[in-house]
């Protein structure tokens, strides 16, 4: 088996196995990834629409006889046992015996192939992400990455064509044009690929530490890192800064001289950074305290305004 020159094959990072009506996303010319569904006394060539750590959805012409004790060869090498759960109008859906891992299955894939046609297809990933078009900013979920764009769900009312900026966790800022949009969905293709030797380390991380969807909200909580009752306690997306990587995170509190967030970015006390507020801009803080919950406590290097806390809190 050889593969093409690209892949429409999704990735999922979902422990779930595929399901049947898997829809195509507007722009999907390239081929699926190919493999052979061999048992005893079968080997039928097929394509696989989706991967995921539990299964796969395979394109597959031919009738199948066998149902149990199956391999699903790829063509990197793999041969992953496993058996049909359903089939349907030249789909099937293949249930491994065993999880597998997802971004392994895909390195072996770009090991597989020369240097020149290493390319990272579809990766179905659902995280917190910040995208803005001009002044309009909006916090809302991702569906998709690859080398070359990416798919999320909206609320801007977007155009094909309009100049958007999408900021992952710890990615530098990706900017592009919107190459559709329909509904609360859209997909933009980046100005310039993504490397794969930056994209795989941080999916490598991603799945291992998937991220969450944001909602916002002013909340009652008690247990802050915030020590001043006055405090202002927040379920608020916001931005931050650490050197050229941006994080998306969630406010927790903010005072005129501290403020709060959770993240999973990996930052130390006395780290430097520039939180993007609500509502206000933003301005550089202080990493002065951590806790097992993924918190962390800044202080401001200039205090805020008495008017800015309310303009943040809504």
């Amino acid at each position: 088996m050889r593969q093409g020159l690209a892949s429409s094959t999704i990735f999922s990072l979902s422990g779930e196995a595929p399901a049947a009506h898997l829809l195509p996303e507007p722009g999907d010319h390239a081929a699926f990834d190919a493999a052979v569904l061999v048992g005893e006394t079968t080997r039928l060539a097929c394509s696989i629409r989706k991967l995921s750590a539990a299964g796969a959805m395979l394109q597959i012409d031919d009738v199948i006889v066998e149902a149990e004790g199956l391999h699903l060869e790829l063509a990197n090498g793999q041969s992953l046992a496993g058996r049909i759960a359903w089939t349907e109008q030249g789909s099937a859906g293949f249930l491994f015996e065993t999880p597998i891992d997802v971004i392994s299955t895909l390195a072996r894939n770009l090991a597989a192939l020369p240097a020149e046609r290493r390319s990272v297809p579809r990766v179905e990933l659902h995280q917190t992400i910040c995208v803005r078009r001009g002044n309009q900013v909006e916090f809302t979920r991702s569906r998709n990455l690859s080398q070359g764009g990416c798919g999320f769900e909206t609320d801007i009312a977007l155009q094909e064509g309009d100049a958007v900026q999408i900021n992952f966790d710890g990615l530098r800022p990706l900017d592009g044009l919107v190459k559709w949009s329909q509904g609360s969905f859209a997909g933009v293709a980046f100005h310039e690929d993504l490397p794969w030797q930056v994209l795989m380390p941080w999916l490598r991380q991603a799945q291992q530490q998937p991220s969450h969807h944001t909602r916002i909200a002013v909340i009652q909580e008690q247990n802050g890192l915030i020590p001043d009752q006055k405090a202002i306690r927040l379920d608020t997306p916001a931005r931050v800064r650490e050197g050229v990587r941006w994080w998306n995170v969630k406010l927790r509190g903010i005072t005129p001289q501290l403020v709060e967030f959770e993240s999973r970015a990996p930052f130390a006390n006395g780290a430097q950074l520039w939180i993007s507020l609500p509502n206000i801009g933003g301005g550089p803080a202080s990493v002065i305290e951590t806790d097992d919950r993924h918190r962390f406590l800044c202080e401001f290097r200039l205090p805020l305004k008495a008017g800015d806390l309310g303009r943040i809190a809504g």
